[in-house]
């Protein structure tokens, strides 16, 4: 599903894009043939070594070499001579662990999965790569890839279990094709609950207009309503925006409405389960009724901005910039860009980060995104399958396993240069609570007054908060993500009340969705959009709810029963 791409494409570097917010902060191709490539990979001339003489984190000896493919991007910057091919972490696997990746080839990440897509066609892939779900389906249709069932159980360190136990194993779920582990999840550091959205609110702006800060949804309407009518920028201008909204309204960013959805009850864009336990497609539920028909008073009264149809979340970050947005849905790491874009410029800004308030007595619960959406997998008949486990208990054993941070930490940005060395590693697994992790050891630290003991990255979170709360102003976007009352208290609460809702459906698209799906959700946010502007009456729903199943929903949901019947 489109809803964790955004993730997967930066999660290598994730944690250390959260640990800089603070201080500026596929389609399926065609199956590929029974070529003799293929043929030759599914194992008829090579078997694979599962009784390697080596225990995770020892060393290769004799030495190894295992191959792969590279994404790489703009934000792939290098020392004075490094490159993809030789890097810290090269050096380390070769040096320490006897094992040296070759990279078969690299491209920029546009061409990655085009490039891929040839090679697998072809039956011609190296000993490990990086898949989505629609290639890792492929690559086992054909027999290509690598059982690693009991790989998994031999070779991972229990560190490195634990961290993919932390999504309760949904991940490794989404990873298994017929009852074989075929592929290890590439999770990320702000990943799992860490995705839930999450109010922002300006609270000068509160005080000015002498309002609570809000408790309930009438709390959320009635700020809304004060700060598009009531001047709460006090320039004598009718120029500020109740809830800022982005016309990408059902995907991510900032002016996102999944949060004022989830209010109601109501998902977007993924699989949940009905009353009767059904599997079925959120977009089409009855619960977005009255969101709807709420929104479309909102913005009938003038409390939405009239243009945001056309406003990608580009504008709304500008409005903020402005002055002109005090109330907005967004994620964890919005807090970054507010500070540079409100605060900074604006020092009497100040905001704080809500949970999501329920329309009921019932609590609101947030959707989440997929804990991974990019899957390492192993060719069928590989001689070492466990070699990129084992790159993944050196990733995490390095990088967090130890608390490694000594001064300077190697592994993280360099903010002068914006080299990030964590992008090297070939694979890369973050655990998914790390920040929320950090966030308790912050906070824990600041009340007992020492930091000392802190690890990476709950040392340079405490290093910020402490400097905001000595009285240092440029860290206040550090308090604002890790401070009290910040971002992440608000994962916490969720965290803490097991308040999640995952997309149930974890599987490559089914046959049907990849050919109907993009066309539904482009009509539901066309229907919505409508709804909300005016264009067409509430009623709409229900005609678009009934025209779903013309447009392929019904089988949709057959092939998804189908498949969760199987994967329970």
């Amino acid at each position: 599903m489109k809803q964790g791409r955004k993730y997967g494409a930066v999660s290598v570097g994730s944690i250390m894009l959260l640990s800089l917010i603070a201080s500026a902060c596929s389609n399926s191709a065609d199956k590929p043939g029974a070529s003799t490539a293929a043929t030759t990979a599914a194992g008829t001339t090579a078997k694979p070594t599962t009784e390697v003489a080596v225990k995770p984190l020892t060393k290769y000896d004799p030495p190894i070499e295992v191959t792969t493919v590279r994404s790489v991007d703009a934000a792939f910057k290098y020392a004075a001579g490094d490159s993809i091919d030789s890097n810290i972490w090269t050096k380390i696997f070769e040096q320490d662990y006897g094992i040296k990746v070759k990279n078969v080839w690299s491209v920029d990440g546009t061409q990655y999965h085009q490039k891929l897509n040839v090679s697998i066609a072809s039956g011609d892939i190296p000993d490990f790569l990086e898949v989505n779900k629609e290639e890792m389906k492929r690559l086992a249709d054909a027999g290509m890839l690598e059982d690693l069932t009991k790989v998994w159980e031999q070779y991972s360190t229990p560190f490195l279990k634990s961290l993919m136990s932390q999504d309760q194993g949904i991940g490794l779920k989404a990873a298994t094709i017929d009852g074989k582990l075929l592929g290890i999840p590439h999770t990320f550091s702000n990943g799992g609950v860490s995705t839930a959205e999450m109010l922002y609110v300006r609270t000068d702006w509160l005080k000015k207009l002498n309002l609570p800060e809000p408790q309930s949804m009438d709390d959320v309407f009635k700020i809304a309503t004060a700060f598009a009518k009531q001047d709460p920028d006090g320039n004598g201008k009718a120029d500020t925006i109740g809830l800022a909204v982005n016309k990408d309204f059902l995907d991510y960013g900032h002016g996102s409405l999944r949060g004022f959805f989830n209010s109601y009850h109501a998902f977007t864009d993924i699989f949940i389960k009905d009353a009767a336990g059904k599997i079925v497609y959120g977009s089409v539920q009855k619960e977005l009724k009255e969101p709807l028909k709420k929104l479309q008073e909102m913005y009938k009264d003038g409390i939405l901005d009239k243009e945001f149809g056309v406003k990608p979340p580009a504008k709304i970050q500008e409005d903020v910039a402005a002055g002109r947005v005090g109330l907005a849905y967004g994620y964890v790491s919005d807090a970054g860009y507010i500070q540079k874009e409100s605060h900074t410029k604006d020092p009497k800004a100040q905001w704080k980060a809500f949970p999501l308030l329920s329309i009921d007595s019932k609590p609101a619960v947030p959707q989440l995104y997929d804990t991974a959406n990019t899957f390492y997998v192993v060719k069928k008949g590989s001689k070492h399958p466990e070699a990129a486990i084992n790159l993944a208990n050196i990733y995490t054993n390095r990088f967090y396993e130890k608390s490694y941070a000594p001064d300077p930490n190697p592994f993280i940005t360099d903010t002068k240069t914006g080299v990030m060395p964590a992008k090297y590693a070939p694979v890369a697994l973050d655990p998914l609570n790390l920040n929320l992790e950090a966030f308790g050891l912050v906070q824990a630290a600041i009340k007992a007054g020492d930091g000392s003991k802190l690890g990476f990255p709950a040392s340079i979170h405490f290093d910020r908060v402490s400097k905001y709360l000595a009285g240092d102003d440029s860290q206040w976007g550090g308090n604002f993500v890790m401070g009290e009352g910040g971002s992440y208290s608000v994962i916490d609460k969720y965290s803490k009340a097991k308040l999640g809702q995952y997309n149930l459906f974890l599987a490559p698209a089914t046959p049907t969705m990849s050919e109907k799906l993009p066309t539904i959700k482009k009509k539901v946010a066309e229907t919505f959009t409508k709804i909300i502007m005016g264009d067409s009456s509430i009623d709409e729903f229900d005609k678009f709810a009934d025209e779903y199943k013309k447009l392929g929903g019904d089988k949709i949901d057959q092939e998804v029963n189908d498949w969760y019947a199987k994967n329970k």
